[in-house]
Formats: structure tokens, C-alpha cells, sequence
């Protein structure tokens, strides 16, 4: 299926605002879509006549811990899903997996830290040009999805598997470089029957809140 932070952040692009997109059901691969969207993010994406995500403007309430220092996110991937049993718990996943090529994928494992007595999950992550516009940012879809997978690490690493994204409510404040090396981080907000409830941020290297979001994680009935 297509990993749902692209597919949510499809609907970021020419967006300066807080979007929320719901994912209906898993985007098929190889398939025509119809994307349509106005310029506030409302939207509807579809396979024929069925609705794969919809998306609406709106408001992003969201507590962001302190992040980590670049060197000790870096430090913290050791510890990371992506890397358990040798193949991560995705291990072609577009947003986490290790062993997808540099330049394929968005590479970010994200594991365990503390910061503040808040735990956290973080990795650094260095966007390359594949990932970027002609202005050298990295285009909104590219965004979105690096703050999928954290979200979801936040509850795997404390043993607790967080399913298929649900619903994401995101927003970027400052374009992301390109080339440069950021902070991205996930930790758990709380847990409401088969909802997991993450927040997920994106730092410059100065510590600048680049982008944040609010996703909705549905763990796998039985």
C-alpha cells in the first residue's frame, strides 16, 4: 500500500495552513488515482469510486517536547525498529526502512531517547536533493511523511504495535533545507481503545520548530 504520510502530505503541496487528512482505506500501488484538492488543502483522493483519504483545513493543537541534540538523535537510531531482527518491522517501508536505497526512501529510524524525563523517539535525518524542489526545500509530501513513521515508533518501542495511520493533522512553518541534517521526533500522547494518539515534529539544526503533527494510529483488532 502507499505510505500514508506521502499520501497525506499530497494534499500539503501550495498549502500554508494546518491540514487533516483521513485515511479511508490503503492507497493501492500501480493504480490510477484521482487526486483533487484546493489551494486550503480541502480535498478528496480516490481509486475509481472508492475514497482513499479526504482532507479538510484545520488546527493543530499540539504540546512539542524538547527535542534532542542532533548528535544524540543520531546516537538513539541504534536502538531503533528499523533495525530489529536484522530487517526492521517494516522492512520496505518508505519512510522507516534501512534497507532501501539512499535517495529511495526517507531512511528515518527513529529510536528510544529521554529529554526533559520525556521520552521520545528521534533520528537524524539528511533529505538529499531527490526529496527537493527547485528552490533546494524539501516539497511538502516529502515533509509530511518524514513525520509518519515516529509516531508510530513512539508506541513500538515500548512494545505496544501501533497498526495503520488513521488520520494526521499537520503544519509546516519554515521550509525544509535540503542537505542539511535535522532532528525528527515522535512520542506518545495517549492510547484510547485501538486509537494511538502521537505527536511528531521536524527541527532545524538550531533546535527551530520546522513542522509538527497530530496522528491517529489504529492497532490491529485481536
Amino acid at each position: 500500500m502507499g505510505h500514508g504520510g506521502y499520501v497525506a502530505g499530497l494534499f500539503a503541496v501550495g498549502v500554508g495552513s494546518a491540514v487533516q487528512v483521513t485515511l479511508r482505506r490503503p492507497t493501492p500501488l500501480d493504480a490510477p488515482l484521482v487526486l483533487a484538492r484546493d489551494d486550503d488543502g480541502r480535498g478528496e483522493l480516490r481509486h475509481g469510486d472508492d475514497l482513499i483519504a479526504e482532507a479538510e483545513p484545520a488546527t493543530l493543537r499540539l504540546d512539542v517536547p524538547t527535542p534532542p541534540r542532533g548528535v544524540d538523535a543520531a546516537a538513539a537510531e541504534a536502538g531503533s525498529p528499523s533495525y530489529r531482527n536484522g530487517r526492521g518491522v517494516h522492512p520496505i517501508c518508505f519512510g522507516c526502512s534501512v534497507n532501501r536505497d539512499v535517495g529511495d526512501a526517507l531512511r528515518i529510524a527513529a529510536g528510544p531517547i529521554e529529554v526533559d524525563g520525556i521520552e521520545q523517539v528521534a533520528a537524524a535525518w539528511l533529505p538529499g536533493a531527490a526529496f527537493a524542489g527547485d528552490d533546494g526545500a524539501v516539497t511538502p509530501q516529502f515533509v509530511v511523511a518524514a513525520l509518519d513513521c515516529p509516531g508510530a515508533f513512539a508506541f513500538i518501542t515500548d512494545g505496544q504495535p501501533a497498526g495503520l495511520l488513521g488520520r494526521i493533522v499537520f503544519e509546516q512553518h519554515h521550509p525544509v533545507p535540503a542537505d542539511v541534517t535535522h532532528v525528527v521526533t515522535g512520542w506518545q500522547i495517549g492510547v484510547d481503545g485501538r486509537k494511538h494518539l502521537a505527536g511528531t515534529a521536524l527541527f532545524a539544526p538550531d533546535g527551530t520548530l520546522l513542522a509538527a503533527a497530530h496522528a491517529t494510529w489504529f492497532s490491529f483488532p485481536g
